[in-house]
């Protein structure tokens, strides 16, 4: 091997790194304490992919959630997330990905997704857990989207930030010349847990219970402010979503489907502005 070569690969080990070439050698995978959050550093920081200040470039880098409505959270609940880099004109592109209490710990769990990992690094005395990308997954043109998953804590623990740093590299087999991004996304507590609905909201009367398929109520009965349904499985666990728009309303009724739930036990929540304000369990059959 020779000089030249041993020269870059040790400099690419200081931040998220990306190359043109195929290797699986782990340091040209993305690196775990680069998503600027507070203690952290991005590769543009380092003696990385520094030719150009943090976010000086034309690119961006943008994160979105499908079911995190109002970028707020349901304990326990998990979420889909996404992350888009994107540079005209580039076509490799890179990440880190954190989520933190205001302490700096991790905050709930991620899980990685196609051409992701979870990789560790102890930051402020805690082992953070963050999404990299793998060796060339963010080959594409133009733009790239790293989609991957986030169970939000058990609990309401109050206010989280999503903290993530991008990188727009130009894929001439170094650090040389590559922009990186970062932006951050506060995430505020929805609701409350299953034990705490229980006990501080209001029932509602849903029928027929137990159902096969459709969950019929009253929606004069439910606050006019409320704008979504959700339902959880009896462990708390959000699994369906549905806002107010896409409820069948026939005069003095409403429903939603349930069909596509497994049998068992559930409670319907009622949310306003992400606050969940009535609550009812049902039971599912079949499937």
């Amino acid at each position: 091997m020779n000089k030249f070569l041993v020269a870059a690969l040790l400099a690419l080990a200081g931040g998220i790194m990306l190359t043109s070439a195929s290797t699986s050698n782990d340091d040209l995978d993305g690196k775990a304490g680069a998503s600027g959050a507070p203690n952290e550093v991005t590769c543009a920081t380092t003696d990385c992919h520094n030719t150009y200040a943090l976010n000086s470039g034309t690119g961006s880098i943008t994160i979105s959630s499908p079911n995190l409505t109002n970028w707020t959270y349901v304990p326990g609940a998990t979420y889909t997330i996404s992350v888009t880099v994107a540079q005209t004109s580039i076509n490799l592109f890179g990440l880190c990905f954190e989520a933190l209490k205001p302490n700096g710990d991790n905050a709930g769990t991620l899980h990685a997704g196609t051409g992701t990992q979870i990789k560790n690094k102890t930051v402020g005395g805690f082992q953070l857990h963050a999404i990299t990308h793998n060796n060339n997954t963010g080959a594409s043109a133009n733009s790239h989207t790293f989609t991957f998953t986030w169970d939000a804590p058990t609990t309401d623990i109050g206010d989280i930030t999503f903290y993530v740093a991008g990188l727009a590299a130009n894929a001439n087999g170094n650090e040389i010349g590559d922009r990186v991004y970062s932006t951050s996304q506060v995430v505020t507590s929805g609701s409350v847990g299953l034990d705490e609905i229980m006990a501080n909201n209001h029932s509602i009367v849903v029928f027929p219970n137990p159902t096969s398929s459709l969950l019929q109520f009253d929606p004069n009965s439910i606050s006019s402010l409320v704008d979504e349904a959700i339902v959880l499985d009896g462990e708390g666990k959000e699994v369906s979503r549905l806002s107010k728009n896409n409820w069948n309303i026939n005069g003095s009724t409403s429903s939603i489907s349930v069909e596509h739930l497994p049998a068992g036990a559930y409670t319907l929540c009622f949310t306003a502005k992400g606050r969940v304000v009535s609550n009812s369990n049902f039971l599912k059959t079949g499937k």
